[in-house]
Order: structure tokens, then sequence, then C-alpha cells
């Protein structure tokens, strides 16, 4: 059972993170993994200018959710760097060694690289000295998708941010070039984008439900796998400064449960995420809510963490500067709630910031 006839027996488990449901088992044999799962992976590496003279931290604790497995593995099998595990270390004790092994690539969930950089400030530490030049990122939407996520990464770090996108029930994705550009691997999957509703194809460029069909693996071949994601496009045109002739991917905008409409109008939780990382004033803790108000009309509720060092005789006016700014971009009201710092979770995985209380 546990062999492929013909290509050999399974060398490795993974596991969806069961964001949807329950988590799915996926078997890799050799060839499917390093030739097929770090062939997509590769690339990001490599386009992120990692070489093998670089010394790569991946600061994620691995377990058969596959994670950046595949990119720990590409830079130490395919690329040839020195990679140093740290899956149980805390936090400081991550930025000890960074420092003390001489790490020049750090890669993690941008959540917790943004959360690592504060743990840095708080204990008098400025990541810029560390000598961190690459940041990679992956496992949850980056500045791919939220640019002002990327500007928080490079203003906390001092580093050039680079990211990365996947699905474990078929392969890595998409990863963004030196220029910043996100580019599809065209030839390891076929990728449509169809309207969420109709479940019609969209036009080249616009907006709509992600679907992958993998070109290449033959472990666990996945035909029209409905990803869930709502992207900003896939465009044709190949034309990009770095000169790769790959298709260009425009981002994620959230998946199918987290596009809330609201007066007619749809608010992505991407999008409400990118304005409150554009607001110096707010932290790295925030979440939204979809609720009903007393009307029962569907509304969006926004709690925030303000930064420590505003003084909380000014969180009102932090409270109505995130306001202003979410009406101007998604013109739709929505209640901001100003909390106290420490108030929400850390997350150090994926982060969970949406909640649909509606029901």
């Amino acid at each position: 059972m546990m062999r492929v006839p013909g290509r050999g027996p399974f060398i490795r488990i993974g596991m969806t993170s069961g964001t949807t449901g329950e988590p799915v088992l996926i078997p890799f044999t050799e060839e499917d993994y390093f030739g097929v799962f770090c062939e997509g992976a590769v690339r990001s590496v490599w386009a992120a200018g990692i070489r093998k003279e670089d010394i790569v931290h991946v600061a994620f604790g691995f377990t058969p959710f596959m994670g950046l497995a595949a990119s720990y593995d590409s830079c130490e099998h395919l690329v040839g760097c020195l990679v140093i595990p740290g899956g149980t270390w805390s936090s400081l004790m991550r930025l000890k060694m960074i420092k003390k092994l001489g790490v020049t690539v750090l890669m993690g969930t941008p959540t917790y690289l943004l959360h690592l950089a504060k743990v840095a400030q708080d204990n008098g530490i400025d990541p810029r000295t560390l000598g961190v030049r690459i940041i990679s990122t992956g496992g949850e939407p980056g500045a791919m998708s939220i640019p002002n996520t990327g500007v928080r990464l490079e203003k906390a770090w001092g580093s050039k941010v680079y990211d990365f996108a996947g699905t474990q029930e078929t392969q890595y994705m998409a990863w963004t070039c030196e220029e910043g550009v996100g580019h599809i691997n065209d030839d390891l999957l076929y990728c449509e984008v169809l309207d969420p509703e109709t479940k019609e194809p969209v036009e080249p460029g616009q907006p709509g439900e992600l679907v992958l069909t993998d070109l290449v693996g033959k472990t666990h071949p996945c035909l029209r796998f409905e990803t869930g994601d709502i992207v900003n496009g896939i465009d044709p045109v190949t034309s990009c400064k770095c000169g790769r002739t790959l298709s260009i991917f425009k981002g994620f905008s959230g998946r199918t449960g987290d596009i809330i409409k609201v007066r007619g109008v749809c608010v992505s939780v991407a999008g409400i995420e990118n304005v409150i990382r554009g607001i110096k004033e707010c932290s790295d803790n925030y979440e939204y809510l979809a609720v009903k108000n007393g009307t029962g009309m569907d509304e969006i509720k926004v709690r925030v963490e303000p930064s420590k060092d505003i003084d909380p005789a000014q969180w009102d006016d932090v409270r109505k500067k995130v306001a202003e700014t979410l009406q101007l971009s998604f013109m739709v009201n929505m209640d901001v709630e100003i909390l106290p710092p420490g108030t929400l979770p850390v997350f150090e995985l994926k982060a969970k910031r949406f909640r649909d209380l509606r029901n």
C-alpha cells in the first residue's frame, strides 16, 4: 500500500493544515517530492537570490503539515546551503542563534517573523543589525498579496522580502522575483480563475476563485482542485524586467468564505489587512469579525491593538484613523475597536484573524 508501482516507496507523508475541515494525508515518493514538489519550491529560493554560501534558518515547527518543508529541503539538498532547524526554540533563543550562527536568510510565516522582530525590539535587539539579508515568507498571504506586510517586514529587519505560495494538494504555485512581481509555475500547474458563483472562467487578469490541475505529480494527481482561494487575477502577459516568461500572479484577496458583502460591496480580508498594516500606529495584532447588527444587517467589526508606544489617551484617535482609512478604501463603514496590547492571541504558524459570527 505504501508504494507506487514503478515509482518506489513513499518517503514522506504530508498533511494539509485542515483550514477547511479534516486534514488530508498526502504521500510522496522520492521522485514526486524532490523532483516535483521541491522543484516548484527551489524556483522561489533561487529567485530570492539564495545561494550555496547562505546560512538559512526556517523559523517553523515541522509536523506532517508541510508548511515550509520543501523550501527547507530545497535550500539544503538542491542549492547546498547550510540550513539551521529550530522548531522548538523560543523566540528569544531563535534570535540569539540567528546572531551566533550568522544566519543570512530567514524563512517563516509573515505573522511570526513580524512577531519575532517585535520580540527582538522588546529585548533591546535591533533586528536590522542581525545580518539577515533575505526574508522569505510562506504559509499565509505575504508581500505578494498584502504589500504593506512586505513593507513592515522590510522596515523591521532591513532585509529584502520575498514571498511564495502553493497548496499541499498540488504544488508550489507562485513566488516573487527580484522585481517584486509574482510568477506562476506554468509548466507544473494549469491554473484557472473562475467566477465563484457561476463557476465560469473570468477574463484573463480578472479576479475569481483559483482552480489548479497538477501537470507533473503522479503520486497524488489533482485535477481541477478547487482551492477555495480568491485571487486578484493571473495575467498571461509575461513581460517582466527580471526576464522570466512565466504568467504574472496578482496575489490573493482571501478565501471564498472570507469575502464579506456589506451593502452590496465585497470586502476582502486581505484588503482589510493591507489597510491596517499601512497605519503605523497599529501593531501586528488585530482581527476582523463578520457580525449581524441589531437590525439583522451584515457588518464588519475590526479589533486592533495599538503599538505599545502609543499613549492610551491617543487610542481613540487611532480608532478614528483606522475607521476613516477603511471607509475610504472600501466605501463602507466598519465598527473599529481598540484593544489594550496583549489582548489578542499571537500566532506562530498560520494566523487566524477572521471569524464569521453571522450564524
